[in-house]
Parts: structure tokens; C-alpha cells; sequence
């Protein structure tokens, strides 16, 4: 498999607005970095006194500065797939250790909606050419996003499977499904499910994300899904020779 250092998705966006995007990005993360800062030291102070009160209102702070974080970073990292800057860093890439330290990772997030997590791994999966942080980011946002849209007490289920020439990769759940009509919006920037939106907020940029790394891994990713019958989303990967 012949993968290049850098490769650009179809349908380049316009380079201005992409600057425009990246600079926005950069300039309001060094506020929200001091903010973020600042609002640990004084959480640290309000502990020692004892003002509970005090204490929600800067955990309040905290939490919801870390969601804006989480969202930038989401943002910048669409900016720089967007414009084909994203280089990927190439090595063999052990599928098997990825995806259990991805079981791993879900294990606190499953726990507390008392979800049962289940891992179906082969044995011995043929190293890939890739990049593995690449790789292991668009698994876990196929991950998170099962555990979100499934309700406590659900099942998720991480698979892979060797098929000819290639690895196939499923992330099936028992959650609440997606209509016909709404999942080509899904793998595109910003792309939400409309009845979800005040439920679960969110930018809709880690399906976009997942999306253009797998395709820089000449893969492929799609869904498999009904209302009320949950979802699969697969992948397939090409394997090393």
C-alpha cells in the first residue's frame, strides 16, 4: 500500500476562508488557555476555604471552558484536514493493541451510563502502514459517539475482522438509530441529527473528522442504521502487504 506524506480530500475548500478559520482558532485559544488556568488556581483556593458555593460556580467555569476547548480543537482539526495540511505520520501500526487500549479509554464513559462494552478482536490482526494516533483519534469518535446515543444500560460493541486484503472495523450499539434521510448528513463538517440537537450539543465535527482520515488511509467509513434499531459504523482498512 503506497500512501503519501500528505494528501488532500476532494473538494478543497477556498485557502482565504480556511485562513481566516485558523487564525480565529489560534486567537481564541490563548484566552481560553488562561482562562482554563486561572479558573483551576482560584478552584484550588475555594477547596481550601471551604465555599461550596463558590465551588460549583468554578467548576461550573471549568467544565464548560474545557466543552469550548474540546469544540476549537475539533475546529482546527477540520481546518487542517480541510485544506489537505493534515500529514500523517507513517509507521507500522499494531490494529489489535489500538483497539484494545480504545476499549480501555471507553471504560470510564460506559460505566457511568452502566453500559455493557464488548470487544471482538481477533487474535493476530496483519500490521497496517498508517498512523496510528490517526487512526486510534477516528475509532474513539466512533466510540463516543456510540456511548452518547446510547441510553443507560445499552450495549456497545467494538469488532474487527481480517477480510480479503483487508480490515474491516465495526462500532455497533443498541441506541436510537438514524433515519434514512439524515445519514448523509452524518460524515459531513457540522452535520447533526435534527431531533438531537438540544439533547446532545455539539459542533458535529468528529464523524467529518473520522471521515477524511480514514479516507487519507485510502479507506473507507459508512453507517448502517434504523430508528429504534441502533447503529453500525464501519470501516474497512487496507492491510500491509
Amino acid at each position: 500500500m503506497d500512501l503519501k506524506q500528505t494528501q488532500a480530500p476532494p473538494n478543497k475548500p477556498d485557502e482565504e476562508w480556511l485562513r481566516f478559520l485558523d487564525t480565529l482558532s489560534h486567537e481564541l485559544k490563548t484566552p481560553l488557555t488562561s482562562i482554563i488556568a486561572a479558573s483551576g488556581l482560584l478552584a484550588e483556593e475555594l477547596e481550601e476555604k471551604g465555599e461550596e458555593s463558590y465551588q460549583k460556580l468554578i467548576k461550573n467555569i471549568i467544565h464548560n471552558s474545557h466543552i469550548l476547548e474540546t469544540r476549537l480543537a475539533e475546529l482546527l482539526e477540520v481546518v487542517k484536514t480541510g485544506g489537505g495540511s493534515l500529514r500523517l505520520q507513517l509507521g507500522p501500526v499494531d490494529m489489535k493493541s489500538l483497539l484494545h487500549g480504545i476499549g480501555w479509554q471507553m471504560g470510564p464513559l460506559v460505566q457511568k451510563k452502566n453500559q455493557k462494552l464488548t470487544l471482538e478482536i481477533p487474535d493476530s490482526i496483519p500490521l497496517l502502514k498508517g498512523d496510528g494516533q490517526r487512526l486510534e483519534q477516528a475509532v474513539f469518535n466512533l466510540m463516543t459517539n456510540a456511548s452518547k446515543f446510547t441510553p443507560e444500560g445499552g450495549s456497545i460493541t467494538l469488532r474487527a475482522r481480517k477480510q480479503p486484503g483487508e480490515l474491516r472495523i465495526e462500532v455497533q450499539d443498541n441506541g436510537i438509530g438514524i433515519a434514512k434521510e439524515e445519514q448523509s448528513k452524518l460524515f459531513k463538517p457540522y452535520g447533526r441529527v435534527n431531533a438531537d440537537r438540544q439533547k446532545h450539543p455539539g459542533l458535529g465535527l468528529g464523524l467529518a473528522l473520522a471521515k477524511q482520515v480514514i479516507e487519507l488511509h485510502s479507506g473507507k467509513i459508512w453507517v448502517e442504521s434504523e430508528p429504534g434499531k441502533g447503529s453500525i459504523f464501519a470501516i474497512t482498512l487496507p492491510l500491509s502487504a
